[in-house]
Formats: C-alpha cells, structure tokens, sequence
C-alpha cells in the first residue's frame, strides 16, 4: 500500500512537471512576440525641467503590443501597446527620476521603401521625483500625448512623442519630447 501511494505521487509530480514545461514554453513564446526594448532620451520643454536636468534624461523602457485590447478607434491599421519607460539624471540639483507608464494607441500608414510610418496618442500615468536633499516628494500624475514613429525593418523603430503632464502640486513638471530607437524580439 506505501508502495502504491508513492507510485501515484511519482506519477502526479511527472505529470505537473510536464504540463509546467508545455505552458512555459508556449507563454514564453507568445509573450517575447509582441515585446521591444527602448532606449532613448527625454528632453525637457520647460525651463522650469530644465533647471533640473541640463539638457535631458537618459531612458531605458520596454513596450509590449496588446493584440487582444479593444482598439478605441476602428481599423486594422490601429494598434494598441502598453509602455514602461525609466528616464533618470543625476546633474545640477540632484537625482531625477521619472517613470511614465503609456497606453498607446498607434495608426500605421502603408509601407514606404520598406519603412512603415506612425502616429497615434498615448494616456499616461507619470511618476515623477527629485532627490536633493530638499525631500521633494515623489508624486504620479495623469498626462497624455502625442505620437509620430518610423517602423525601419520588423525589428527596429524609431519613436518620438511630446507629452503633458498636470504639474498641480509638484515644484517642476515632465512636459517635453520623449525619443527612443526601438528593437523587437
């Protein structure tokens, strides 16, 4: 009877695992293809943002395409993607985060000499901070803006887009350019 009771566990566990092993390789596969890596620069409108940061913020973000969210506007050259970005500076008054976090709704034009051209609007939630030893709080704010992007191959894209953020309460706002080069896995 112990004998049987460790059989039937042995072959539960062979089951789980396997089961584990399918999924993984199907969740990875399907997650890997709708997400790019970002890298690019926030230049700040402002001169208010730019007592913060001499000319702009380095970034590194990641953006995932959303095939199964409902596209506000109707037509299969919409598109709808979600991105995470982290643009941070450390120069004149301290340490400056900040991390927007878009909802983007892009249109794509038909293809031109093997490049497709863009452009769409995004919602966005932006957390926003600076260290200086002054214990300026950091606060999240609702923005949004607008996009104009270049598809250059299925891999890679380059993507500008200016955002407004409310500022109510905050010592320096986040309105400005954001730029990225984009690569596709």
């Amino acid at each position: 009877m112990n004998l049987t009771k460790h059989v039937a566990k042995l072959g539960s566990v062979a089951v789980l695992v396997s089961v584990c092993l399918v999924l993984g390789s199907a969740a990875r596969a399907d997650f890997v293809k709708g997400l790019s890596l970002r890298a690019g620069l926030w230049t700040p409108a402002t001169s208010e943002s730019r007592n913060v940061v001499d000319f702009g913020a380095w970034s590194l973000g990641l953006e995932y395409d959303l095939p199964f969210v409902p596209k506000v506007l109707n037509g299969e050259s919409w598109s709808t993607s979600i991105s995470v970005d982290f643009h941070y500076s450390q120069r004149k008054v301290g340490i400056m985060r900040y991390v927007p976090v878009s909802i983007n709704q892009v249109y794509s034009f038909e293809e031109q000499n093997g490049k497709v051209p863009y452009v769409g609007f995004c919602v966005t939630a932006a957390t926003m901070g600076v260290t200086n030893g002054f214990g300026v709080p950091t606060v999240t704010r609702w923005g949004g803006g607008l996009i104009a992007g270049l598809k250059l191959s299925d891999k890679l894209s380059l993507e500008t887009r200016y955002e407004w953020v409310d500022k109510h309460d905050t010592s320096w706002n986040v309105d400005g350019f954001r730029t990225y080069i984009g690569y596709k896995f």
